[in-house]
């Protein structure tokens, strides 16, 4: 009887890990693993996506101005924060519209300042998978005034591929 219980046992606790391992062993789930796998890499953005949202994004940075820093071609807050969502999240538009511009009743005013190391089209970058729809772009580089830096860019796609989270190392 005790053998029995353990053969049981074993037999149960084979069951449970190979299940857990080896999830659908029918050819049906087989195909649909490649099929997902297949789609995930469809959903990684192409080099000239990635370009044109790393520069859509810098050259909504570098705005117009006049002498007195007010934009040229954006009138309200509204306005330069739609043109940042082209590019980036909603979240990292507001951000990026509160530090570097202030809105007044006349207009928007760039607050001049010194803008980060940016990514460099003509230099290799590397291309991590999170998930399904993420990814970062990860690029080193150097420059005359901070020297040596990686950036690390994720990318989520959102009604298109947009940046949510920037950083250096």
């Amino acid at each position: 009887m005790r053998k029995l219980a353990l053969i049981l046992c074993f037999t149960m606790m084979t069951a449970v890990i190979l299940s857990i391992t080896v999830p659908g062993e029918s050819a049906g789930e087989g195909n649909n693993q490649i099929d997902a796998s297949a789609e995930a890499e469809e959903m990684q953005p192409d080099q000239d996506e990635v370009i044109r949202v790393m520069n859509g994004l810098e050259d909504t940075l570098k705005q117009d101005a006049d002498d007195s820093y007010k934009l040229k071609h954006y009138a309200t807050e509204q306005e330069l924060t739609e043109a940042f969502e082209a590019y980036v999240t909603p979240e990292l538009a507001a951000a990026f519209v509160d530090y570097y511009f202030r809105a007044e009743a006349e207009g928007v005013y760039v607050i001049p300042t010194q803008t980060e190391p940016w990514f460099q089209e003509e230099n290799e970058y590397d291309m991590i998978n999170i998930s399904n729809h993420s990814v970062q772009v990860v690029q080193e580089n150097e420059n005359d005034m901070v020297g040596s830096y990686t950036l690390v860019v994720e990318m989520a796609f959102q009604n298109g591929w947009k940046i949510q989270d920037i950083s250096y190392k």
